[in-house]
């Protein structure tokens, strides 16, 4: 259960450091900069039937390290209109991360 938490710990902390990121447009007298909005949700399933993560790689030393330090994950997680794992996917969001503390 200590890698769940770790892992859902580094998913909301990568969520909002991307959320955070503010969307810029170079100002090449192309009058005003369009800005756009996007609103989805990321569902990064861990302990469930079908988990949308899986681990790839880990560290030798992980058992003793209470960050799963060391450890990359392959994802293929579902995007959503709501926050429920029940609302319309619009899209999903597949790649790889790795604890690094």
């Amino acid at each position: 259960m200590r890698g769940n938490a770790a892992r859902a710990t580094g998913m909301t902390s990568l969520l909002l450091f991307f959320s955070s990121m503010p969307i810029c447009q170079a100002q090449v007298d192309l009058g005003e900069p369009k800005v756009s909005r996007f609103d989805f949700y990321l569902h990064d399933l861990l302990v469930a039937r079908k988990p949308t993560t899986v681990t790839v790689a880990k560290a030798n030393m992980i058992n003793a390290s209470p960050t799963l330090f060391g450890e990359i994950v392959v994802i293929d997680d579902p995007l959503t209109e709501g926050p429920e794992l029940t609302s319309k996917v619009i899209g999903k969001a597949q790649g790889m991360y790795a604890f690094t503390s």
